[in-house]
């Protein structure tokens, strides 16, 4: 039978792989009525281990799809990570100190994760093509067109847009001729899930080292003590005839000298597997997006890369439904890579850091820091920058051509703490920042609400009083907020104000407002004297100032959106603002 070559409709997005990346990408774009294509080689979804940590930043992404419960449920949470050197911890990652909604980190399984993730698409009426599979790209000025391959066939197709989330061996990266400059680590990995009997607790996971050479980690999977087991190999990848057998004898002799009896018993899922340190040099080619191991793959200490892909996606959906939808200039889609490809190489620099810790081979170094490090982390400030390092929270976006902090006050460090609510030591944000979540101040007969539980595919608008509801200057506030409502319908205003319940003059107005009787969101956002905090979609700050006619310039020149008036006269999509030609 010969196989056909056929056209279809031209798609508005095309999306390459279906692994936790391109899921995600196809869920946001679903949920904001963006059509797309999601598009997969293998003939259904993996069944392989893989990543397995969710860390805390990538569950408050799931809870904006609607699945961090799922997640949860099916996961095993970690408070904390240790290393451990000669039976003597020297460095804790407490995640349970994180100033987060979910303060932990899950082991997940990938394969679980992306199983939640397609059921979740398939809830929305979503779908996977399977065994389909990009052959070629041609890209134009106007259109990119792809050829297909099906199991019945060759297919051409035109798309506005295609999204590269196709894994390490990228067809797309490969097409454009793209480089995937780096090198290989010169070490190996011997992995298994097990059994072990020992000392340690279910709700954290360890590096262990000691006499041997390289490293053993262990994260629990339940609390039954069944744990997954990753072992360093300090040199490159032997030809499969000079590799170590993956039977338990050879895993249990390679753990033990460690500084921790472990008794291994019931192993599975063996195996061996080399790590490779690369990026791409540009995230975007014109109408052309790479994300996740299409454009980095690394290190898997710190379990970082999944959930930068998934960040990436996140990042990515909301400005490219925004400019599908007509709300935004296209321009808007360049500071994709302007933000994430910055975040991509502190990822690798973090890996990287890890790294050198944990393979520290000379004595004198390894005492230095074996007593060294004990100490530091005693230090409260260290105890808490720890796991926001590695949690997902701390990557920014400070050099972004579309935020702006026009403070005329300099950030400083916060002192306060009233018992319960406690951010003390923590600092004043910058916009580029993720914006803190906090827990809102609420009546005791209403339900608890964190600040993130607002984002609802707009940007959010905290308009920060820095007064009560006696102030001479509320009625000035709450018209500063409709009128920025007016003009742009994609920012939700709250009125942040000193108040036990709303004022009713407000309220009629259809003014929204939270109340902050204990001061802790002006205390949190450093604007103690009132002033704006403009977040994103994607829970980032915009914009932060303490002038109206600053946030106005911002919106006109900065934030890319076209406003609600500009959209019904549709004259703007043919003005490119000065502020952002560079791009």
């Amino acid at each position: 039978m010969n196989q056909m070559t056929f056209s279809t409709p031209k798609q508005r997005v095309l999306i390459v792989g279906a692994g936790p990346v391109g899921l995600t990408l196809a869920i946001q774009l679903h949920r904001y009525g963006i059509p797309y294509r999601l598009i997969e080689k293998n003939e259904g979804p993996s069944t392989y281990t893989k990543a397995m940590a969710v860390h805390s930043r990538t569950l408050e992404i799931f809870d904006e799809i609607g699945i961090a419960d799922q997640a949860i449920n099916a996961g095993h949470q970690l408070n904390r990570f240790r290393i451990q050197s000669y039976g003597k911890t020297v460095l804790t990652y407490n995640f349970s100190l994180l100033d987060a909604k979910y303060p932990f980190l899950l082991c997940l399984p990938q394969s679980k994760t992306e199983e939640i993730l397609l059921k979740k698409l398939q809830s929305l009426g979503g779908n996977v093509e399977w065994q389909t599979e990009l052959a070629s790209v041609e890209q134009s000025a106007e259109e990119i067109q792809v050829t297909l391959k099906h199991p019945d066939g060759e297919s051409i197709v035109k798309t506005n847009w295609l999204m590269a989330c196709d894994g390490g061996r990228s067809a797309v990266r490969r097409q454009l001729g793209l480089s995937f400059e780096g090198a290989l680590y010169h070490s190996h990995f011997m992995l298994a899930d097990v059994d072990i009997a020992w000392e340690g607790a279910t709700d954290e996971g360890v590096f262990f080292l000691g006499d041997q050479a390289g490293y053993v980690a262990v994260a629990p999977l339940n609390e039954q003590n069944r744990y997954r087991l990753f072992i360093e190999m300090p040199y490159d990848l032997p030809p499969e005839s000079e590799r170590l057998p993956l039977d338990l004898e050879t895993f249990q002799r390679l753990c033990d000298g460690r500084g921790q009896t472990m008794k291994l018993s019931n192993i599975s899922s063996e195996t061996t597997a080399a790590f490779q340190q690369r990026r791409v040099p540009q995230l975007q080619i014109e109408n052309v997006f790479l994300l996740g191991d299409a454009a980095h793959i690394g290190s898997p200490i710190g379990g970082q890369y999944m959930n930068m892909g998934i960040a990436e996606a996140h990042n990515l959906a909301w400005k490219l439904a925004f400019v599908e939808q007509g709300r935004a200039h296209p321009y808007l889609l360049n500071s994709y890579d302007a933000e994430r490809r910055p975040v991509a190489i502190e990822v690798e620099r973090t890996a990287k850091s890890l790294t050198k810790i944990l393979t520290i081979k000379h004595k004198q170094l390894v005492k230095l820091r074996d007593s060294i490090f004990p100490k530091l982390s005693e230090l409260t400030p260290i105890q808490r920058k720890l796991p926001w390092m590695i949690s997902g929270h701390r990557y920014n976006y400070h050099q972004s051509p579309i935020v702006q902090d026009l403070r005329l006050a300099k950030p400083k460090r916060i002192k306060f703490s009233d018992g319960k609510f406690n951010i003390e030591g923590l600092s004043d944000p910058k916009a580029g920042d993720l914006a803190p979540d906090i827990e809102l101040w609420r009546p005791r007969d209403k339900q608890p609400l964190r600040l993130i539980d607002l984002y609802k595919q707009k940007f959010v608008l905290l308009l920060l009083t820095g007064g009560d509801e006696f102030s001479p200057e509320l009625e000035d506030w709450a018209k500063k907020s409709q009128v920025i409502s007016k003009y742009y319908s994609v920012i939700q205003g709250y009125l942040v104000l000193d108040a036990l319940s709303p004022p009713e003059n407000l309220s009629t107005a259809g003014v929204t407002t939270l109340l902050d009787p204990d001061w802790r969101l002006h205390r949190r956002y450093g604007l103690r004297s009132g002033g704006f905090v403009l977040i994103r979609p994607d829970g980032y700050i915009g914009f932060l100032g303490e002038s109206v006619e600053g946030l106005e310039h911002y919106l006109q020149q900065y934030s890319m959106l076209f406003s609600d008036i500009d959209i019904e006269e549709s004259t703007s999509s043919d003005v490119v603002p000065p502020t952002y030609a560079h791009i």
